[in-house]
Formats: C-alpha cells, structure tokens, sequence
C-alpha cells in the first residue's frame, strides 16, 4: 500500500474543495481543523501553502498516514498518539 500516494490524494482533494471556516451555527457550517501539510517537525512552515482544512476524520487519518510515511519519527508519532488519547490515556472515540 502506498501510504504517501494516499496521503498526497487525500491533501489534494481537500484542496480542490477551497474550503473555508465559517461561523458555527451558519447554514454552511462544517467543522474543520487546520492542518499541517508538510509537519512542522520535518522542516513544515506555518504558511497558508502548507496548511489544509480538513474534517476532524480526514485529520485523523493523516496523522496514521504520517505514522507510516515517516516511520520510527517519535514526533510523528507522538502527534497521533495525541490524536488517539486523552491526557488521562483514555481512547477518544470521536470518529
């Protein structure tokens, strides 16, 4: 399986929705997260070209990409173990 093929297509399609956040309790309201592109870890800036909007599962999902793309990285990892528990070690079960 090729994780970073899946990774980049799962980027680019929410790319080409151009979305945008908009005030909770409008008619378009969807809940989004930003997102870095490249990590911050590896050398990701904080530029609008490496931020996505994504939904909180699409979030998720590309932080277990990362896991895989980027292998025995302790802070890509990390960041999904963050995803996955609370403080308190408890399994979030939010997707």
């Amino acid at each position: 399986m090729n994780h970073q093929q899946i990774y980049d297509n799962l980027i680019s399609k929410a790319r080409e929705y151009q979305r945008k956040k908009v005030k909770k309790g409008t008619i378009n309201y969807v809940y989004y997260e930003k997102h870095h592109i490249l990590p911050k870890c590896l050398g990701g800036s904080d530029n609008n070209e490496n931020l996505v909007l994504l939904t909180a599962k699409e979030h998720y999902l590309c932080h277990k990409l990362l896991t895989y793309i980027y292998k025995g990285n302790n802070k890509i990892a990390n960041a999904f173990h963050r995803m996955t528990f609370d403080k308190h070690g408890k399994h979030n079960l939010f997707l």
